[in-house]
């Protein structure tokens, strides 16, 4: 077994997508806390260039380990020290022990 336990270093929060209507009865996508889980982190590559407030901006992509989880899915967010990743996609690894994230930072 590859995987080391002691490595899942930080704590991050999974949020689940939750739909509810505006004031004027629009659709309005959210998203709310749904579980913590130790997870270990490593850096990718970086992402899609983006143009931002006239500025280049290049997120970086991550791919988190932890424990499998079988509601982990790509239309959920993960919140690590308060930094938002859209989830790309999700590999059970080890025999279905574990799970690889692939993560891209969130640019508002």
């Amino acid at each position: 077994m590859s995987e080391l336990v002691g490595k899942y270093d930080r704590m991050v929060s999974f949020q689940a997508a939750t739909t509810t209507k505006s004031s004027m009865g629009a659709p309005v996508k959210t998203y709310a806390h749904s579980f913590y889980a130790w997870c270990s982190r490593n850096q990718v590559g970086e992402g899609n260039e983006q143009y931002l407030n006239d500025r280049l901006a290049n997120p970086y992509r991550f791919v988190y380990k932890t424990h499998f989880r079988s509601d982990i899915n790509e239309t959920m967010q993960l919140v690590d020290a308060s930094v938002k990743y859209n989830i790309l996609s999700c590999m059970p690894t080890g025999m279905n022990m574990f799970i690889e994230i692939v993560v891209e930072k969130i640019i508002e």
